[in-house]
């Protein structure tokens, strides 16, 4: 009777390998990320909401940057679908007249992007801090983990206040709206490091008694060279789950910020200035201005928080 089986390997045939594609969604951890409706439906959101935020300059129906097209008699506009609404402004107008919908996707850009850098700046400086605390030890895994056990006393919006504060007071006036922005992603970026470098340094405390650190001092290969070459990529499960949670707080903390007026200009709208402009109009019956720009930050940072869960569990080997 011929063989049926077409999924009999010939002997002596040569199997070819799997691709990166192949391999990443066979894997376990796309396997974790599409058996989870909540993480799908989440990531989905978020990644649309950024690539929106991206080309806000293409999608978006008015440029609230060009006072030239904005039309004061078109402020206060209620959205679309109520009464005095207009088709032209579908989340209606804020106070200058200037389209909602438009500041939304300009204001998300600018938000994504002081939270995006800022989670690089606190990366950079959290990994190298644990690296060479947890690797070094010593006076050096001493002080900086007194500056750590420091900053964790203190409220993360707090710190991000001082150190706010301080750049604009060595800043000068005159320069103060022009480095706005710098003096933000500063702000949050060194005010979120200490979450890195504890999560780095009690990896980098296992790892470096392994075999292959020790093997790899024998041959004579530097610190410097073990630490970012061969004990950093094994510590990058926890760099990505902090990152990635890292990521809505830096958001929020830039909201928050530009709340209270210390963060980004009026000129750069962000989603907490957009939250500040309405707060003056909320209770006169215009609540469009500041709940459609609330409601956008709290969609955002609550999908980058269900990542963030979704990849903290996926990442952790007790868990089943």
């Amino acid at each position: 009777m011929p063989d049926t089986n077409t999924n009999a390997v010939a002997p002596g045939a040569v199997i070819a390998p799997k691709g990166r594609w192949h391999r990443l969604r066979d894997s376990d951890l796309a396997h974790s990320f599409l058996s989870s409706p909540v993480t799908v439906a989440a990531a989905a959101f978020a990644m649309l909401m950024i690539l929106a935020s991206l080309g806000a300059g293409l999608i978006a129906p008015h440029d609230p940057y060009d006072m030239a097209s904005i039309d004061i008699f078109d402020a206060m506009l209620p959205p679309a679908w109520k009464d005095g609404g207009e088709a032209e402004f579908l989340l209606g107008t804020d106070a200058i007249g200037r389209d909602v919908l438009s500041t939304i996707l300009y204001g998300s850009r600018m938000s994504i992007f002081i939270g995006v850098t800022s989670v690089i700046l606190s990366l950079a400086i959290g990994v190298t801090a644990g690296l060479f605390a947890g690797y070094r030890g010593g006076w050096i895994d001493a002080v900086i983990m007194r500056i750590a056990e420091i900053q964790l006393s203190l409220p993360t919006i707090l710190v991000a206040l001082l150190i706010n504060g301080i750049l604009r007071a060595i800043a000068p006036p005159s320069t103060l709206d022009s480095i706005a922005i710098l003096v933000l992603i500063l702000s949050i970026g060194l005010s979120n490091w200490v979450q890195f470098a504890r999560a780095v340094r009690a990896s980098t405390m296992v790892e470096r008694g392994q075999e292959y650190i020790l093997a790899a001092r024998l041959i004579g290969i530097g610190g410097m060279a073990i630490m970012f070459r061969h004990i950093l990529p094994n510590v990058m499960g926890p760099i990505m789950v902090i990152a990635t949670l890292n990521l809505s707080g830096a958001i929020l903390t830039e909201a928050t910020l530009s709340f209270l007026g210390v963060g980004v200009p009026p000129t750069q709208p962000s989603l907490g200035t957009l939250i500040n402009d309405g707060t003056d109009y909320l209770f006169s019956g215009s609540w469009w201005i500041t709940i459609f720009p609330g409601a956008a930050l709290a969609l955002l940072v609550l999908t980058v928080n269900l990542v963030g869960d979704w990849l903290r569990d996926a990442l952790n080997p007790t868990l089943g």
